[in-house]
């Protein structure tokens, strides 16, 4: 991960963030942490450019199902894609396989926005990253960047579209065939 702007020493950067960090910790999570926390804090990615490593899978959503099986335990950044190849959604996980199974299938975690925007992905990239600190950075960094309009969570600036379509979703379902809280 190579992070612009912010990238000055390191043991200078950790003093400048402060606080009291686990002993388990080394420099560079630490600082992945704090910057994590601090564009969570802030609400703004302003004057933080950090580069994105390539994908390593970009298909059709079908294709994932037998294709991406090799991403199954490996965890990652995944984007996923409407039909016009604009961008919906991204996410972070340790698992990018069974997570992303999980959005395609309107299964994670039960919310409604999954249950409803399952339908919507028709595609979808990813990169690999193991490292749970960076992932932490990469995920609110990218949802602000690219501003993904399906994320909730991290979305500092427009959720209007995420809320129009949930709602449309909503009033469009069968009270027999819709969400159900109970619903996993």
């Amino acid at each position: 991960m190579h992070i612009i702007k912010l990238d000055i020493n390191i043991q200078r950067q950790i003093t400048l963030f402060g606080g009291t960090h686990p002993f388990y910790l080394d420099e560079e999570s630490i600082l992945l942490e704090e910057l994590h926390e601090y564009i969570v804090r802030k609400k703004s990615i302003k004057g933080i450019e950090i580069e994105i490593p390539p994908m390593d899978f970009t298909s059709a959503t079908i294709d994932l199902f037998n294709d991406g099986k090799q991403y199954k335990g490996c965890g990652g950044i995944y984007f996923l894609y409407g039909e016009d190849g604009g961008l919906l959604n991204i996410g972070s996980t340790d698992d990018l396989y069974v997570r992303i199974y999980q959005k395609l299938m309107g299964k994670n975690g039960g919310s409604k926005a999954d249950f409803y925007f399952c339908n919507y992905y028709k595609g979808v990239s990813l990169f690999s990253e193991n490292n749970h600190y960076k992932r932490k950075v990469y995920e609110p960094y990218l949802i602000n960047k690219l501003q993904a309009p399906l994320n909730n969570q991290y979305n500092y600036y427009n959720k209007s579209l995420y809320y129009e379509l949930l709602k449309k979703e909503e009033e469009a379902s069968s009270p027999f065939f819709g969400y159900k809280s109970s619903y996993a």
